[in-house]
């Protein structure tokens, strides 16, 4: 990836965080291998972690949409005590994830990570 297209990506993620301020305390672009290609991550949060965490999680969400004939995922939306994670793929190789604060509106967050999955497609896949 060169550089032009990582300072794309990851102005697309402060982009998406600011149109959902205070809402969202993190967001990743993260290969399914588990490596990240960007983010934007407060303090609290290790990106190379969550990044490959998220891919276990995937795969394992991936596996069980398939032994169930669920389809495809389209998103993923998992909340915890101290947060709540989105994970949504990008493409077969790529999956975004954003980490919110507890009780997010979880409306204007899916709606944006439509609108930013558009445009990370546009930049990373097309």
């Amino acid at each position: 990836m060169s550089s032009s297209v990582g300072k794309e990506v990851v102005d697309a993620l402060e982009e998406f965080m600011n149109r959902v301020f205070p809402d969202i305390v993190g967001a990743l672009v993260v290969r399914r291998d588990g490596l990240p290609v960007a983010f934007k991550v407060g303090g609290e949060f290790n990106a190379k972690v969550v990044s490959a965490m998220v891919a276990i999680a995937r795969s394992t969400m991936d596996r069980l949409g398939a032994e169930l004939g669920l389809g495809e995922s389209i998103i993923s939306v998992s909340q915890y005590t101290r947060n709540t994670l989105l994970v949504a793929p990008i493409s077969k190789d790529l999956i975004l994830t954003a980490i919110a604060k507890p009780d997010p509106n979880l409306g204007l967050i899916l709606l944006e990570i439509e609108k930013l999955k558009d445009k990370l497609t546009k930049i990373l896949v097309e």
